[in-house]
């Protein structure tokens, strides 16, 4: 089945567990995944509050600042996304994909 994941079933057993033992929220974390999607269609804006009290404390909060930029702009470009998870993926030893003989 290549178009199951292992994050999805993962969360499927945790949420079956979860409801099970009767709890009314489920918390996915954070992060867009397809898999996650497939369970719910509501997104939790999240947001990062940084307050500098000095010079080097306002460095490291523009520095921030750049760094989720760039996430976000990255994350929001599902190709170039999609690419940089296979280059992570490649670079950290797991194959790329599951080819269509899985």
């Amino acid at each position: 089945m290549p178009e199951a994941s292992p994050g999805e079933l993962l969360f499927w057993l945790m949420i079956e567990k979860s409801a099970l033992e009767g709890a009314a929220l489920f918390d996915f974390g954070l992060g867009d995944q397809v898999y996650k999607r497939s369970w719910c269609t509501v997104e939790t804006v999240q947001h990062d509050v940084l307050l500098p009290v000095n010079a080097t404390g306002r460095l490291a909060a523009l520095a921030h600042h750049g760094l989720t930029r760039t996430k976000a702009a990255i994350k929001g470009n599902p190709q170039l996304y999609a690419l940089l998870q296979r280059l992570r993926s490649q670079r950290d030893g797991h194959p790329a994909a599951a080819s269509a003989d899985d």
